[in-house]
Protein backbone atom coordinates (compact mmCIF):
# COMPACT_ATOMS: atom_id res chain seq x y z
CA UNK A 1 0.00 0.00 0.00
CA UNK A 2 2.78 2.42 0.83
CA UNK A 3 4.43 1.61 -2.47
CA UNK A 4 1.40 3.03 -4.30
CA UNK A 5 1.57 6.31 -2.39
CA UNK A 6 5.28 6.84 -2.96
CA UNK A 7 5.81 5.33 -6.39
CA UNK A 8 8.73 6.33 -8.53
CA UNK A 9 7.74 8.20 -11.66
CA UNK A 10 9.63 8.25 -14.89
CA UNK A 11 9.41 12.05 -15.00
CA UNK A 12 11.69 14.31 -13.05
CA UNK A 13 10.38 17.34 -11.22
CA UNK A 14 12.07 19.61 -13.77
CA UNK A 15 10.08 18.10 -16.64
CA UNK A 16 6.86 18.24 -14.65
CA UNK A 17 7.48 21.87 -13.69
CA UNK A 18 8.40 22.72 -17.30
CA UNK A 19 5.21 21.11 -18.64
CA UNK A 20 3.09 22.95 -16.07
CA UNK A 21 4.79 26.24 -16.95
CA UNK A 22 4.30 25.61 -20.69
CA UNK A 23 0.61 24.80 -20.11
CA UNK A 24 0.15 27.97 -18.11
CA UNK A 25 1.89 30.03 -20.81
CA UNK A 26 -0.22 28.52 -23.60
CA UNK A 27 -3.42 29.10 -21.62
CA UNK A 28 -2.43 32.68 -20.87
CA UNK A 29 -1.62 33.39 -24.53
CA UNK A 30 -4.89 31.82 -25.69
CA UNK A 31 -6.98 33.78 -23.16
CA UNK A 32 -5.16 37.02 -24.01
CA UNK A 33 -5.91 36.49 -27.71
CA UNK A 34 -9.60 35.93 -26.96
CA UNK A 35 -9.78 39.08 -24.82
CA UNK A 36 -7.98 41.11 -27.53
CA UNK A 37 -10.48 39.94 -30.16
CA UNK A 38 -13.42 40.81 -27.90
CA UNK A 39 -12.07 44.29 -27.16
CA UNK A 40 -11.48 44.89 -30.87
CA UNK A 41 -15.05 43.80 -31.64
CA UNK A 42 -16.46 46.02 -28.87
CA UNK A 43 -14.55 49.05 -30.18
CA UNK A 44 -15.82 48.39 -33.70
CA UNK A 45 -19.41 48.18 -32.44
CA UNK A 46 -19.00 51.38 -30.41
CA UNK A 47 -17.71 53.19 -33.50
CA UNK A 48 -20.69 51.92 -35.48
CA UNK A 49 -23.09 53.10 -32.76
CA UNK A 50 -21.48 56.54 -32.67
CA UNK A 51 -21.80 56.82 -36.45
CA UNK A 52 -25.47 55.82 -36.26
CA UNK A 53 -26.16 58.34 -33.50
CA UNK A 54 -24.43 61.06 -35.51
CA UNK A 55 -26.63 60.20 -38.49
CA UNK A 56 -29.76 60.30 -36.32
CA UNK A 57 -28.77 63.70 -34.91
CA UNK A 58 -28.12 65.02 -38.43
CA UNK A 59 -31.58 63.86 -39.53
CA UNK A 60 -33.20 65.41 -36.45
CA UNK A 61 -31.44 68.68 -37.27
CA UNK A 62 -32.79 68.52 -40.82
CA UNK A 63 -36.31 67.99 -39.48
CA UNK A 64 -35.98 70.88 -37.04
CA UNK A 65 -34.65 73.15 -39.80
CA UNK A 66 -37.50 72.13 -42.11
CA UNK A 67 -40.08 72.79 -39.41
CA UNK A 68 -38.51 76.17 -38.66
CA UNK A 69 -38.56 77.03 -42.37
CA UNK A 70 -42.19 75.94 -42.75
CA UNK A 71 -43.17 77.94 -39.67
CA UNK A 72 -41.62 81.04 -41.24
CA UNK A 73 -43.76 80.48 -44.36
CA UNK A 74 -46.99 80.02 -42.36
CA UNK A 75 -47.37 76.41 -43.44
CA UNK A 76 -46.34 75.01 -40.05
CA UNK A 77 -49.66 75.82 -38.37
CA UNK A 78 -51.58 73.86 -41.01
CA UNK A 79 -49.18 70.94 -40.58
CA UNK A 80 -49.65 70.86 -36.78
CA UNK A 81 -53.44 71.21 -37.15
CA UNK A 82 -53.49 68.20 -39.49
CA UNK A 83 -51.36 66.16 -37.06
CA UNK A 84 -53.60 66.96 -34.08
CA UNK A 85 -56.79 66.11 -35.97
CA UNK A 86 -55.39 62.84 -37.32
CA UNK A 87 -54.33 61.77 -33.80
CA UNK A 88 -57.80 62.19 -32.26
CA UNK A 89 -59.75 59.09 -31.43
CA UNK A 90 -63.41 58.66 -32.10
CA UNK A 91 -65.23 58.07 -28.82
CA UNK A 92 -68.50 56.23 -28.84
CA UNK A 93 -70.72 56.68 -25.83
Amino acid sequence: MTQMLFFESSYSWEITFGLALAGFALGFIFKSAVIYKQRKRILRLEDEMLANHARILALEKKIADSKRELKGNGVHEDFEFAQRNSAREVKVS
